[in-house]
């Protein structure tokens, strides 16, 4: 094979339905590879591709076009500030829907709040499902109610004679909605079940067409880079 190199003990085995990679005979050695790297199954390119491993280290941005299915936890890892010789491992919250989640602080005028939520939490949450409001008044022992929420905004109103006594309060909010497509994503499901459009509400599988149009361009966008480099 043209511009292939071995040492004795590194191989590639060519089987009857898969390639197997080996460097070495044991654990204590591994294999590098240097540009793309695809799995994908099928012949159109577009089923499934398994990778299967102990323990894989990625260093640099890592995309998927699909679910994430974890047994275990996930997490973020921050360097310790003082002690070289830890990290700080944060677990991320866990749900039976797919929440997005806009926070802050507000104040009110004459008893009264409009809060305008951010853009990016506008594009991403349904109208098909409720949004929740979480508020928690500040330095002063007041009754905050929520007299109008959207994915929009939330309007906060005060307790009159509260405001008689405390006048204007800050307060800290957190809203909750759903994100838009996945309404419906089912929590107990069987464990041999595909994860193809069958089982799948009609908006999630609008949404998976956008992801395919998404995946298929950043391919192109690839392929075209990698020609420029050579």
């Amino acid at each position: 094979m043209s511009g292939m190199v071995f040492s004795s003990l590194a191989q590639i085995n060519l089987l009857s339905d898969y390639i197997q990679f080996r460097n070495y005979n044991d654990a204590n050695n591994g294999t590098t590879h240097y540009g793309d790297f695809n799995i994908d199954g099928g012949s159109t390119g577009d089923g499934w591709g398994w990778l299967t491993c102990e323990r894989a280290y990625v260093y640099g941005l890592t995309t998927l076009y699909g679910d994430l299915n974890v047994y275990g936890t996930k997490n973020f890892v921050h360097p310790h500030p003082t002690d070289t010789t830890k990290v700080i491992k944060y677990i991320a919250i866990e749900s039976g829907e797919a929440l997005t989640l806009a926070r802050g602080t507000a104040s009110t005028v004459n008893g009264q709040a409009i809060v305008t939520l951010p853009e990016h939490f506008k594009l991403v949450t349904s109208t098909d499902a409720p949004v929740t409001v979480i508020l928690t008044p500040e330095e002063a022992p007041v009754l905050l109610y929520t007299k109008e929420k959207s994915k929009d905004q939330i309007v906060i109103g005060m307790k009159d004679s509260d405001f008689y006594e405390f006048g204007d309060v800050t307060f800290s909010f957190q809203v909750t909605g759903v994100r838009d497509g996945f309404e419906d994503e089912k929590v107990i499901v069987n464990i041999a079940e595909k994860a193809e459009n069958d089982n799948i509400s009609a908006k999630r599988a609008e949404y998976n067409e956008k992801v395919k149009k998404a995946k298929a361009l950043t391919r192109k966008l690839n392929n075209e880079n990698k020609s420029k480099r050579k």
